[in-house]
């Protein structure tokens, strides 16, 4: 009993960065022997919430109201990726855990369920992404949109509705300049970072 209330209470732990023994105080919870690893070039807003078996990478920016949950499956999330405010990352079943590559964003109040968006993707504000779904890389998905569960949108594509249908075929340009966004995005939070550091 003791243990199930705490983990549904908010508190601070002390959090494995990279296997070395640097730790910070971050909003994360264990869940069963689970303990969130955030990359220590992260950051993490201090109202956001990171649960159970969860790896974060380097240069990746989680904003305010964020919930990150590797309570019944695994989420990884890869270097410089920009998960926005308000957003649900949860993955329900082994069999899809949630993985987003690198230089990704996840606009805000978005819902990711146990899904795989691959690298350079740009998920807009409120979109809700169901179990077993699979994004390419470079794709872009429109504010609103919803993807059912198993369906795969092919990459460096646009696309938009509900459910989610292509509308069109992205540029080389226009997918290095939603990694050019990310990188971008990173570079200001880890500036954020050292300036609350800072003595």
């Amino acid at each position: 009993m003791i243990s199930t209330i705490k983990c549904h209470v908010m508190f601070y732990i002390r959090v494995v960065i990279n296997q070395s023994d640097e730790v910070e105080k971050l909003p994360v919870l264990p869940f069963g022997d689970k303990t969130p690893k955030i990359d220590s070039n992260a950051y993490v807003s201090e109202q956001a919430t990171i649960v159970g078996d969860v790896e974060i990478g380097s240069g990746v920016n989680i904003w305010p109201g964020a919930v990150i949950r590797g309570d019944h499956a695994s989420v990884r999330i890869g270097d410089k990726t920009c998960v926005q405010d308000s957003v649900v990352i949860h993955a329900h079943t082994e069999e899809n855990p949630a993985i987003i590559g690198n230089l990704s964003i996840i606009g805000s109040a978005s819902v990711i369920h146990g899904v795989y968006i691959g690298d350079n993707a740009n998920v807009g504000e409120g979109c809700v992404i169901f179990d077993g779904a699979t994004l390419g890389e470079g794709i872009m998905l429109a504010p609103g949109s919803i993807v059912p569960a198993n369906v795969v949108i092919p990459p460096r594509s646009l696309n938009s509705g509900v459910p989610a249908s292509q509308i069109r075929e992205l540029s080389r340009e226009e997918v290095e300049k939603q990694a050019a966004r990310a990188e971008t995005i990173s570079q200001v939070f880890r500036k954020l970072k050292r300036w609350q550091v800072a003595p």
